[in-house]
């Protein structure tokens, strides 16, 4: 179980960019703690960012400080505490269920996409779900064993409220109190579970840190406690407000194909066990917290992952192996239950290769980005899900469950590869390292919205013009806030105008908008929606008035970049191939010779694109279509897409 987390929890790690918004800020306000930022008070843009607790960053930190600061680095916390929380489950069923259990739990924890995707995201969320898990796991031993077994549940708790708050005492104390209630046993429980002196020992762990926070920074206790809990418990406009179904189909989705197994389980018949009980009740609590609350998001619900797993485990041992979790003995394993996953992950390919084969209907951006590694996941499903099926009507219980497992990891391994060709629609990271790269001595400016990667790979102090969005607390209390804190278009355009070299960060509808005011400048990196610009030093062998734009990497052939993407963005229309723009200055075309105002007339015409619409036309035409993408989507982009299209054409 350790290799398969490993594997899983680990594979391409580090092969792109941080993500924004979370992955990015986490990292920069780490970044800055190890650089000198103070390791009190948690700084983003060098202002006090007190949203959360600071463990996270403390980890991240130290892991920066021993391996040095990029995303391995970064995104290893997460890992190593998802890897954490499986090895806690594996020895906490192994002491309550057995070593099959334990097994089967681990590898079902494993292999669900919610957490093994989370694993591989720096955000508070896994590192809370494991020392939650811990917790847990602690408070029932100590129920079941007695012993110091307590204790160490009362320093999780403590690590998980240092993680993110209240909410990390909140659900084990509330899970244990269920359980004991359900029990009849909840009389006693202080005096058993030594609770005031567990209560004691999690303040001196916890208080010291927002007691300080408190000192250092005036108003921090009604931001954090009153906005960043109360109101984001109870207020439904105040932040990521859902229905109250939410997290029904992201648990359902998130522990595919397990999921779908639930109700062909036999749960009737089992041997009582209040472990069973147990994790009953703590995966009810967790949902049931999170659901309540008025602002949810997806991770929110991660910490019902293990315990979830848990059950799930069992259900599957008691079909596979009656006479270890039947209530009659030696009763002949019920193959027709574990025998239906083969099919359910053969429709499950198949489905996911449909979605990729019509990602040209879809209207969300990812699954076209995505539709390679779709493809390559639905085989996979198809053909483990073909084998599992044999396997399981031969009666080959452990073969069949291993190839099971054995297929949702290798699914999600292949998944990972989504993550890198997706980078381009949830990064800035290759747009900031041209930027820190061509400009090391710029000064830096994002207007209108703040870019998390920018200071991270430039390791540079950015000016903010427009909202201030999560930085306006800090903003607010800093000394120097008048110098790096903007509101208007006239300060953008007062500090483009001073000889100092200076980077602005803007979308390119902005830049189209302010391209009169802003005057000669140079193009030197473009990644989705925004735009890097400066204002001199590149810009200064340009003609007066003359608009000079710079690619963001030296010019190369199509079949050069094959590794960075691999997806068609046009659908699949051949019969139109006579879609090119016509702007031509002798045989070659003239790089931004379109405008701003053409982009919404361009993108539907390009809609229409094929690879056979890109190799009909000559190469006047072709190197046309290449500059036209460029203009319209971003270099680096445009070179992924022209080079997919050369594969699927055999060009």
């Amino acid at each position: 179980m350790l290799i398969l987390g490993i594997t899983i929890f680990f594979c391409h790690i580090g092969a792109y960019g941080l993500w924004e918004p979370d992955e990015a800020r986490y990292a920069e306000i780490a970044r800055e703690t190890v650089s000198g930022g103070g390791w009190v008070v948690p700084h983003l843009n060098y202002v006090a960012y007190v949203e959360k607790p600071p463990l996270l960053y403390w980890l991240t930190a130290i892991s920066f400080w021993m391996v040095g600061v990029h995303a391995v680095a970064a995104r290893a916390i997460s890992a190593l505490a998802a890897l954490g929380g499986l090895v806690a489950t594996f020895f906490f069923v192994h002491r309550t269920f057995g070593r099959r259990h334990a097994l089967v739990a681990s590898a079902v924890l494993a292999t669900s996409p919610l957490y093994a995707v989370m694993a591989q995201v720096l955000t508070t969320d896994m590192l809370l779900s494991a020392f939650v898990a811990c917790a847990l796991y602690a408070f029932y031993m100590h129920y079941l064993e007695g012993g110091r077994w307590c204790w160490w549940g009362y320093v999780a708790m403590a690590a998980a409220a240092m993680t993110k708050g209240p909410v990390g005492i909140v659900l084990p104390v509330a899970s244990v109190g269920l359980f004991l209630l359900w029990q009849h046993e909840l009389s006693g429980a202080i005096a058993r579970f030594h609770a005031i002196a567990g209560a004691v020992l999690v303040a001196i762990l916890v208080a010291p840190w927002f007691v300080a926070m408190s000192v250092m920074v005036p108003g921090f206790a009604d931001f954090y406690f009153i906005g960043e809990h109360f109101r984001r418990a109870l207020d439904p406009n105040y932040s990521h407000g859902e229905a109250i179904y939410y997290y029904v189909p992201v648990l359902l989705v998130g522990m595919l194909p397990w999921s779908m197994l639930v109700p062909l389980l036999a749960w009737r018949g089992m041997k009582p066990n209040p472990a069973r009980r147990f994790c009953v009740c703590a995966s009810v609590v967790i949902v049931g917290v999170f659901t309540l609350a008025s602002s949810k998001l997806i991770p929110y619900v991660l910490p019902a992952i293990a315990p979830l797993s848990i059950l799930i485990a069992d259900g599957i041992v008691a079909c596979a192996w009656p006479d270890e979790g039947g209530r009659a003995p030696l009763r002949s394993p019920d193959t027709r239950i574990l025998a239906e996953a083969g099919p359910l992950l053969i429709a499950l390919g198949i489905g996911v290769a449909a979605v990729a084969f019509e990602s040209a209907l879809v209207r969300s951006p990812y699954v076209a980005a995505v539709r390679f590694p779709m493809y390559a996941i639905g085989a996979i499903l198809i053909v483990g899900g073909a084998l599992i099926t044999s396997a399981f009507f031969m009666r080959r219980m452990t073969a069949g469950l291993t190839m099971l497992v054995l297929t949702i990891a290798a699914a999600l391994v292949a998944g990972t590869w989504a993550r890198i060709d997706a980078e381009p629609l949830r990064s800035y990271a290759a747009l900031s390292r041209v930027v820190a790269e061509r400009t090391p001595d710029a000064r830096m400016i994002c207007f209108r919205r703040y870019v998390q990667a920018l200071p991270f790979y430039t390791h540079k102090r950015v000016i903010v013009i427009g909202s201030q969005g999560e930085l306006e607390f800090g903003a607010s209390r800093a000394p120097d806030a008048s110098r790096y804190f903007m509101n208007s278009e006239d300060d953008l355009i007062r500090l483009w105008s001073q000889p100092e070299q200076t980077v602005v960060v803007i979308d390119a509808p902005d830049l189209a908008r302010l391209s009169d005011r802003l005057g000669a400048y140079t193009l030197i990196a473009s990644e989705h929606t925004k735009r890097a610009i400066v204002n001199s030093a590149l810009s200064r062998d340009t003609s007066d008035g003359q608009r000079s734009q710079t690619l963001a990497s030296p010019p190369r052939r199509h079949s050069d970049i094959s590794k960075e993407l691999g997806f068609n963005l046009f659908g699949r229309h051949p019969e139109r191939s006579e879609i090119f723009p016509t702007e031509v200055e002798g045989s070659r075309p003239v790089l931004g010779a379109f405008s701003e105002s053409d982009f919404d007339a361009r993108q539907t015409r390009a809609r229409s694109f094929t690879p056979a619409a890109f190799v009909q036309g000559d190469d006047q035409k072709r190197r046309l279509a290449s500059d036209f993408l460029a203009k319209l989507f971003g270099q680096a982009s445009c070179a992924k897409i022209c080079e997919k299209n050369d594969a699927l054409a055999g060009n």
